[in-house]
C-alpha cells in the first residue's frame, strides 16, 4: 500500500507543475481589486519576462520552432507524467518509498528537455561554424574578382545552399531597405544571438574596412585560417575519443580471456605445487 503521505508529495508536485504552467502560459489572473492581500504576490510570480527571454534566447540558438510556452507546458507534462509513472512502480517495489520515485520522474522529465536543447544548441553552433568556413573561402574568391565585401557575400550567399547562407541573405535583404540598420549591427546582433564568435568577427572586419578603409581579404583569411586549425582540432579529439571506445570494450572482451587462457596452465601448475 501506498503511505499517505508519499501520495500527498506526489499530488503537490503535480500540482506545482501545473500552476507553473499557468504562470508561463498566464491564463490565471486576478483583478488587484479581488483577493487584494495575495494579488500583488500573484501578479509578481506572473512576471515571468526575463526567465522568457532567456527561455526564448536558448530555443532561437537550438533552432527549434517552437515557443517558450510550449517548451515549458512539454516539461512539465513530461515530469508529471514520470512522476505518475515512478509513483505507480513504486507499488511493485514496497522497500522503496513512493517519493523517491515520484521525484526521480519529475527530475528526470525537466532533465531531458534541458539536455536535449543543450544538445540541439551545441549541434547547430558546430554545424553553422563548419558552414561559416568554405563560405568564408568563397568570399575570399568573390574579393578577388574586383567589387564590395557586401556584394561578394551577397553572390556567396546566393551560391552556397546551408542554414547560414540563408541568414546571410536574410541579413543583406533586410539592411538594403531604407532606413534600416546596415548589415554590420545585423550581423553582430544575430552572432551574439546565436552565440558565434566567428561571426562577430566578420562583422568588426566589415565594419573597419568601411570606416577606415582596411583591406578586408586578409582578415578574413586569418578568421577563415583559425576556423579550419579549430576544426582539425576538433576532428583530431573526436578520433582519439573514437579509437577510445573501440579500444576499451577490445581490451575487456578480447585481451582479459586471452591473458586468462594464456596463464590457466601456469596457474593450475602452481596451484598443485604449493603445500
Amino acid at each position: 500500500m501506498l503511505e499517505p503521505l508519499s501520495v500527498a508529495a506526489a499530488i503537490a508536485g503535480g500540482g506545482l507543475c501545473t500552476c507553473s504552467v499557468l504562470f508561463a502560459m498566464r491564463v490565471v489572473r486576478i483583478e488587484p481589486a479581488t483577493w487584494l492581500p495575495v494579488s500583488g504576490w500573484w501578479q509578481r510570480l506572473q512576471n515571468f519576462e526575463r526567465l522568457r527571454d532567456h527561455l526564448a534566447l536558448q530555443i532561437e540558438r537550438a533552432g527549434w520552432r517552437e515557443s517558450p510556452e510550449r517548451v515549458a507546458v512539454l516539461s512539465a507534462v513530461l515530469s508529471v507524467g514520470l512522476c505518475a509513472l515512478g509513483l505507480s512502480a513504486s507499488i511493485f517495489v514496497q522497500e522503496v518509498n513512493a517519493a523517491v520515485f515520484a521525484l526521480a520522474g519529475a527530475t528526470a522529465g525537466a532533465g531531458a528537455v534541458g539536455l536535449a536543447l543543450r544538445s540541439a544548441i551545441n549541434s547547430r553552433r558546430r554545424r553553422m561554424s563548419r558552414e561559416l568556413a568554405p563560405l568564408l573561402e568563397l568570399f575570399l574568391l568573390e574579393l578577388g574578382g574586383g567589387g564590395s565585401p557586401l556584394s561578394a557575400l551577397g553572390s556567396v550567399s546566393m551560391q552556397v545552399d546551408g542554414e547560414l547562407a540563408v541568414e546571410l541573405r536574410r541579413l543583406l535583404i533586410t539592411s538594403q531597405v531604407a532606413g534600416s540598420v546596415t548589415f554590420e549591427p545585423r550581423l553582430r546582433e544575430y552572432a551574439e544571438r546565436i552565440d558565434l564568435p566567428a561571426l562577430s568577427s566578420l562583422a568588426t572586419i566589415l565594419t573597419a574596412s568601411r570606416e577606415y578603409g582596411t583591406a578586408v581579404s586578409q582578415g578574413v583569411r586569418a578568421l577563415a585560417a583559425d576556423l579550419r586549425r579549430a576544426q582539425r582540432r576538433e576532428l583530431i579529439a573526436h578520433s582519439r575519443r573514437a579509437l577510445n571506445h573501440v579500444l576499451f570494450p577490445a581490451a575487456l572482451g578480447v585481451l582479459l580471456p586471452f591473458l586468462a587462457i594464456l596463464l590457466f596452465p601456469a596457474v593450475s601448475s602452481l596451484q598443485r605445487n604449493l603445500p
